[in-house]
């Protein structure tokens, strides 16, 4: 049995960061962020248009979707040729490498030391036991499909499988263990 666990998915958190810090893409429905970050000196660059950026969030947010169903694992790692390409703009999907924001369209706006900040107030605690004190749904979640566990900063309990085999939680619904179990049982 193999399940991967995405609990730092930075592509993702980026571009939450981004929607919040910018107030782009707000009638796209996002739960709330846990905790909601500091964005510092974060900016809506002024060229283009604030419906190019809001356009161009929504694409990449969906790209970064995407991405996980063409994801896999990798046993050795890539060249920095490989890497290079794989991290180019205008890229198709790399089953390695998923899209970031900065790739595409630079890091203009955004205020990295605020967005890092807050990205280590989102990391998980290790060790986590959370795969192993909700064993068996885990199981049948996995009997079921499910391949793929992508854990981000949402407020509250979160669960929603947006894939046969891919389910998303909030960092709180996965560090307790009966809202967990809920969301691996819920999710088939």
């Amino acid at each position: 049995m193999t399940i991967r666990i995405d609990d730092h998915a930075q592509n993702l958190k980026m571009l939450l960061f981004i929607r919040q810090a910018w107030k782009v893409a707000q009638d796209v429905e996002i739960p709330e962020l846990s905790p909601v970050p500091e964005t510092g000196s974060s900016k809506i660059p002024e060229s283009p248009s604030r419906a190019v950026w809001d356009a161009r969030w929504k694409q990449q947010w969906d790209r970064s979707w995407s991405w996980f169903n063409v994801s896999k694992v990798q046993e050795a790692p890539l060249s920095q040729n490989e890497m290079q390409n794989a991290s180019s703009p205008g890229q198709d999907l790399h089953p390695i490498v998923p899209p970031f924001w900065p790739v595409e369209y630079g890091e203009d706006g955004v205020d990295l030391v605020a967005f890092n900040t807050w990205d280590r107030q989102t990391m998980p605690n290790f060790p986590s036991h959370a795969e192993q004190d909700s064993l068996s749904a885990l199981i049948d979640a996995w009997q079921d499909g499910l391949t793929t566990i992508v854990v981000l900063p949402y407020s509250g309990y979160f669960a929603h499988r947006f894939s046969s085999s891919h389910l998303v939680v909030s960092a709180e619904t996965r560090n307790d263990q009966k809202l967990y179990t809920e969301a691996l049982q819920t999710s088939r």
